[in-house]
């Protein structure tokens, strides 16, 4: 039988192929590879366009190199057994990423080059290569043997993540960092405790004054915990102490920091009121949409990530105030079910080959690879 042409989804068009003068397998889609055709510059360069005979074409599933069919895969030549993690090296070899593994290791299995590697979750690192303990070393926290990465050795303390005390604050005999500008229990110097503070206060209650350590100074007069002097007249005579509290819309948090219309003030900070739009975060926040504590519904797997796997190959998100679902390159979600994310590979899948709905010849069983239905060389020529 003499195939004329290939009819690609439910398109009626007619591709044809020109002479090849290799036999090997090629691939049908959007653009062919320039070698199906030959390049101006390679092979007889009598023939022309016009003058060449087209290749008898059919459709295939023989695996190119790299790709294999495995019993566990959906479809045929959908495993890489270079990056698949659940056929990893060879077919039915899974690299470990289960809620159990993780919470235990603190990281999951990804293959990479054939074999499973450990990756660890964000801001935990395997510092001592041994798999039993998985990522044992917090890099953020304070151990000065490997402060902020592996083998980085503080000479006296960790913090953060950062080798040395903060600045403004000063290492004491205890090991711990303190600020001695401001604290009472060290004062100036380390272990210096300030004395109690004067009884009664000179200041009128309603002035909201309190007493601590301020420059290194013992005793010195201060705001109270959620007041602020914003008229600057503070101990003044005639004064009227730290009149401002610090959930006031006109200085929340801070003299002179106004909230938006249609924010509250709270603890010092503005917030939006449920139910309006009132931020930036608010129209693009998938766990605060349109509203506050509006979830974006969707497979969350994703976005939830410790580690940066991406599970669902999607996720939800916040556009302008209106919740989306938004997939991964080279996935779709062509069951239009976004629990369970999008489901379909687009460069494997040939019910969906480069697209939603996008059918190969599943009767042969001919593979998707690339997004483009795969075809061979029958031999001779149409």
């Amino acid at each position: 039988m003499r195939i004329a042409g290939l009819v690609l989804s439910a398109a009626t068009s007619v591709l044809v192929l020109a002479c090849v003068s290799s036999s090997h397998d090629v691939v049908i889609g959007q653009r062919l590879p320039e070698e199906v055709f030959g390049t101006p510059d390679g092979g007889d360069a009598s023939l022309s366009p016009d003058s060449a005979a087209s290749a008898r074409m059919c459709p295939s599933n023989e695996c190119p190199a790299g790709l294999v069919t495995c019993p566990n895969t959906p479809y045929p030549c959908g495993a890489d057994l270079m990056s698949d993690d659940e056929n990893c090296g060879a077919c039915g070899v899974r690299c470990p990423s289960d809620e159990t593994f993780s919470s235990r290791f603190k990281g999951v299995m990804r293959c990479v080059a054939g074999a499973c590697k450990l990756v660890c979750d964000n801001g935990r690192a395997d510092c001592n290569g041994l798999a039993e303990d998985g990522c044992e070393v917090a890099l953020a926290e304070d151990d000065k043997n490997n402060c902020g990465e592996c083998g980085n050795v503080c000479d006296d303390i960790c913090v953060n993540g950062q080798c040395g005390c903060p600045t403004g604050q000063t290492i004491c005999p205890d090991g711990k960092c303190h600020d001695l500008d401001q604290e009472d229990g060290n004062c100036g110097a380390c272990g210096n405790v300030c004395p109690a503070p004067p009884s009664p206060s000179p200041y009128p209650a309603s002035w909201r004054i309190q007493f601590s350590c301020i420059q290194g100074r013992c005793n010195m007069p201060k705001c109270q915990t959620r007041f602020m002097d914003c008229n600057h007249d503070f101990v003044n005579p005639g004064g009227d102490g730290c009149e401002t509290a610090n959930n006031d819309r006109n200085n929340c948090g801070s003299c002179g920091n106004v909230c938006n219309p249609g924010e509250d003030c709270i603890g010092g900070q503005c917030f939006c009121r449920c139910g309006a739009i009132c931020h930036t975060a608010i129209n693009t926040d998938p766990d605060n949409c349109g509203a506050c504590a509006h979830k974006c519904p969707g497979d969350r797997r994703s976005l939830d990530s410790k580690t940066g796997a991406d599970p669902a190959h999607g996720m939800p998100t916040c556009e302008q105030g209106a919740c989306a679902y938004t997939c991964t390159l080279n996935w779709g979600d062509c069951d239009s079910d976004i629990d369970n994310g999008c489901e379909a590979n687009l460069l494997r899948d040939p019910l969906n080959c480069g697209g939603c709905a996008v059918r190969c010849n599943t009767v042969v069983g001919q593979a998707c690879v690339d997004g483009q239905c795969l075809m061979k060389d029958c031999g001779g020529v149409q």
